[in-house]
């Protein structure tokens, strides 16, 4: 069967929907490979959301759970104007889905540089972003609502959250996705008008407190020291066990993991 046909076949609706003072358009399916891959084709303002994927990724490609009672979605946002200019969207639209959760009431949720939304020391959502051609960017997310991502990945018991276990009443897949689009358009917004440099501004006092990590580096070695926030450049500011403080160019690092 085509991608087409398939999707065809496991299309539950198409709505517009008012978010974020944008005018959206919502295809929403049963079961999908990708979310990202399904949203390439379409225009700005455009969003497809799936009750299951069967090959969501995450970052370097890594497998991302995605079973029924979660949120998988893509939103398809217009990315033109100057060379350059949408650098450390991922940061921007942290920032707008961490304030997203702290509106629902999770006093808790924060954000794991570069792109991983958590609550405490468990993830309940992560980003996606990808520019597949000029003049678009396609924002995947995955949120933990009422799923069990451990269900499928039995290590992921300890790691991950979900909405329910943090909230008494979380909202409906489809309540989170109006929530979430609207906090993709202010985020669109928000870069227009300040760019990374508002977005660093926003999430440097979230990191005020040094956090242990260790960073794996593209190229081989692994960096150990305290996450201080970043630069004025989006690079990572690092403290040393020496007590030298490092700037870590982000393209540099491969994955930073929380130590214990």
């Amino acid at each position: 069967m085509s991608v087409n046909k398939d999707c065809d076949a496991n299309l539950k609706e198409s709505i517009r929907l008012e978010a974020g003072g944008e005018n959206w358009s919502l295809t929403r399916y049963a079961q999908v490979g990708s979310t990202n891959d399904l949203a390439r084709d379409l225009p700005p303002w455009s969003a497809v959301c799936a009750d299951v994927q069967t090959k969501g990724r995450g970052r370097f490609g890594r497998a991302f759970a995605s079973g029924p009672g979660g949120l998988w979605i893509s939103a398809v946002l217009p990315a033109g104007g100057p060379q350059g200019i949408w650098a450390g969207f991922s940061l921007r639209a942290g920032a707008s889905l961490l304030a997203y959760l702290r509106s629902l009431g999770i006093s808790g949720a924060r954000l794991r540089w570069p792109n991983d939304l958590m609550c405490g020391s468990q993830k309940v959502g992560g980003l996606l972003i990808e520019q597949p051609a000029s003049g678009i960017l396609i924002v995947g997310f995955g949120l933990n609502i009422c799923n069990q991502p451990w269900s499928a990945y039995p290590e992921l018991r300890e790691i991950t959250t979900t909405l329910a276990e943090e909230m008494e009443n979380p909202p409906s897949v489809m309540d989170a996705a109006r929530g979430v689009l609207a906090a993709l358009a202010h985020s669109h917004k928000k870069m227009l008008k300040g760019g990374m440099a508002m977005a660093i501004e926003e999430l440097n006092p979230e990191w005020s407190t040094p956090l242990p990590v260790e960073i794996d580096l593209n190229g081989g070695g692994v960096l150990i020291g305290l996450f201080c926030g970043l630069d004025s450049e989006g690079h990572l500011k690092i403290r040393v066990p020496s007590g030298s403080d490092l700037v870590v160019e982000h393209h540099l690092v491969k994955k930073l993991r929380e130590s214990p």
